[in-house]
């Protein structure tokens, strides 16, 4: 299933001294089973724009296509409760929307609202706890008598047991510690490779964008300034510090090295491939 925005623009408070103009005559896709990452300095519309592409908000002008649902200005609240099934969202700390008393039954309430039985719901949620690595033992547990990781992944869990077509993901490391930032940048990667779906992730991290994503979106000002392969605008430094936002950590190194005479056929896309470059460069070039 394809996202398609067509001249999008989103005003917040409009006709009022409030108005403020988020977006700005976008017009874009997502493709499916493709992961993206849109990229911006703090106000730059990233928001706005994944909370126009499953209902959250409606466009003020232009359209969004969800599949075969087209959201509007005055889409109807049936049709955008159809667009959430298809396109869910982990919010910063989802954690913190956990409320049933156990963990199986917060897995399962997505599921059940909208439209499984009983037993479908709890297969689902099963399934997916499973695959999160959360122990069966602990299915029966309340939510918030586990970690905080085990609880961020039983709320995860009870997105993807609503088996969405395009994952939304808004800052998902937020307030882990470094080892839970990579098993969970880890999970998402592993979910869009084994599940095929679409997954759009919306951070200021640029490490993880440049490692994972294979696609970017970069928004200023609510304006869509670039859109294209991870690795050809994540490696244009000029870009980058045009619209103040980091270099990735590898290309950074990458650079820094060529000034010293250490070349490379490629800029490495993780620390595995930079080892694995520097080692075939440091061989072939040994005494």
């Amino acid at each position: 299933m394809n996202i398609k925005l067509e001249k999008l623009t989103s005003i917040y408070h409009e006709n009022t001294p409030f108005e403020h103009l988020a977006l700005n005559n976008i017009t874009t896709e997502f493709k499916e089973g493709v992961y993206y990452g849109i990229i911006g300095h703090t106000g730059s519309g990233k928001s706005t724009m994944i909370q126009n592409l499953n209902g959250l908000l409606l466009p003020s002008y232009g359209e969004v296509h969800v599949g075969d649902i087209t959201l509007k200005r005055k889409t109807k609240q049936r049709i955008i409760h159809q667009t959430k099934k298809r396109v869910g969202m982990v919010f910063q700390f989802p954690e913190h929307q956990l409320f049933e008393e156990s963990v199986i039954k917060d897995v399962m309430f997505g599921p059940k609202n909208i439209g499984m039985d009983e037993e479908e719901a709890r297969e689902k949620a099963e399934h997916y706890l499973k695959l999160l690595n959360i122990d069966e033992a602990l299915f029966d547990t309340p939510p918030f008598d586990i970690s905080g990781g085990q609880m961020r992944k039983v709320a995860i869990a009870g997105i993807l047991a609503m088996e969405p077509e395009v994952l939304i993901l808004d800052e998902p490391t937020a307030g882990l510690d470094p080892l839970s930032h990579i098993e969970t940048m880890q999970l998402f990667q592993k979910i869009q490779s084994d599940m095929g779906i679409t997954v759009i992730l919306v951070t200021h991290d640029m490490n993880d964008v440049y490692e994972y994503t294979d696609e970017v979106k970069l928004l200023n000002q609510g304006n869509l300034i670039r859109s294209g392969r991870t690795e050809k605008i994540l490696t244009d430094s000029e870009l980058l510090r045009n619209y103040d936002l980091e270099v990735p950590d590898i290309v950074r190194l990458t650079y820094d090295l060529e000034q010293k005479g250490v070349t490379f056929h490629k800029i490495p896309k993780n620390k595995e491939e930079f080892i694995e470059l520097y080692t075939k460069w440091r061989d072939d070039h040994a005494e």
